[in-house]
């Protein structure tokens, strides 16, 4: 098979590339790596959020990246995505609303691949087609039996084979070990949008390095290849069904495209000071990420309503003590103890609302790197 990989090398800590102001620097905490301005040095990992990100060297690709795909979401646009992703919460950590979270933004393209390649040799498949039976059944109505006609559709299997030579562009193709998690999180990019690489149009993102290089991504997009080929032969053979394909593929002329996608990151600490990490589609605008409540703000919470339920039933209880001097007390201790016991019952599900509540966030988080 003929390839051609995209030549890599080491560029040095406080070297720059593609024609911009960034050089490499890596997370010490999840060992990321990206490509930021000089400034950046000592801020902290946009993706993980515990470590800081220290110039050193890397693994990349000199020449610049073909493609990119822009923000199109502002940061000035987050604030309502934040309000309306915070307002689902009843009990926020402090640290949960939106301009703390438009505080903490970061935006950061991200890397995947898109390889072309040509295709050639001998492929076979089971065809199938369908056709249709015309029969009759006979049915009783009026009295009397009736020829009904019917039409059945039947499915017809025969071997099919040729040779194919064509060329399967686009494939996308993960660059990063956590590529299908982020796809998770981001959600799907149009991008049939994409613009030729401009380092003008990268403002103050963090690039994100490739750490699945060509080479090793190769097998990664086969099976997206040997669809797109499946999908090439079904047609050439008229069929509406197949199976059992094969193809001794020869593949060469391969083409490397790096392509960068946009997100929007940002965090809130939880209670045991953990940032939570959200991720914003920067073409798109969908967020995901954790949405806690607070089980340390439900329980002072539910301590100063408990202790209003408490005053309340002991007001309550003086009240019936007084009946006996002052027959209106009846009235005051029913009413205190019905608020009492109100106020009682609100304690307790405020106490135990933030737990029910987080036990049902499971969705996509950004990965976990050790």
């Amino acid at each position: 098979m003929e390839k051609a990989i995209p030549s890599e090398e080491i560029v040095l800590a406080d070297q720059t590339l593609w024609h911009t102001d960034r050089q490499p620097a890596g997370c010490s905490h999840c060992r990321r790596v990206y490509l930021v301005a000089a400034n950046y040095h000592g801020t902290d990992c946009p993706l993980c959020r515990k470590g800081i990100l220290e110039a050193q060297p890397a693994y990349v690709r000199r020449a610049a990246p073909e493609k990119m795909l822009p923000f199109r979401i502002t940061q000035k646009a987050l604030l309502p995505i934040y309000e309306r992703f915070v307002s689902g919460v009843w009990i926020k950590p402090e640290d949960f609303n939106p301009q703390s979270l438009l505080n903490n933004t970061r935006a950061v393209f991200w890397p995947l691949w898109l390889v072309d390649s040509d295709v050639s040799g001998p492929w076979q498949m089971s065809a199938g087609f369908d056709y249709q039976v015309e029969s009759a059944r006979e049915v009783y109505t009026d009295g009397r039996w009736h020829s009904q006609a019917q039409i059945e559709t039947r499915l017809r299997w025969e071997t099919r084979l040729g040779t194919l030579d064509t060329r399967v562009d686009n494939v996308i193709t993960p660059a990063l070990e956590e590529h299908e998690n982020r796809m998770q999180m981001t959600g799907p990019y149009p991008l049939e949008k994409s613009h030729d690489f401009d380092a003008s149009l990268l403002g103050g993102a963090f690039l994100e390095l490739p750490d699945i290089p060509p080479e090793t991504a190769w097998p990664l997009a086969r099976p997206d290849i040997d669809k797109a080929l499946t999908k090439i032969c079904q047609e050439a053979a008229g069929a509406q069904h197949f199976r059992d394909f094969t193809m001794r593929a020869r593949f060469g002329e391969q083409n490397w495209t790096e392509f960068f996608l946009p997100i929007y990151t940002t965090h809130y600490t939880d209670d045991e000071g953990q940032p939570q990490v959200l991720v914003i589609n920067g073409e798109t605008g969908t967020i995901r990420g954790p949405r806690l409540a607070s089980r340390q703000r439900g329980g002072r919470i539910a301590g100063i309503i408990g202790a209003v339920a408490g005053g309340l039933l002991l007001l309550a209880l003086l009240g019936l003590l007084l009946t006996v001097v002052f027959p209106p007390g009846a009235l005051i201790a029913g009413v205190t103890g019905i608020l009492g016991l109100a106020a009682g019952i609100l304690a307790i599900v405020v106490a135990i609302w933030p737990g029910q509540w987080n036990r049902k966030q499971g969705g996509p988080r950004i990965a976990e790197r050790p």
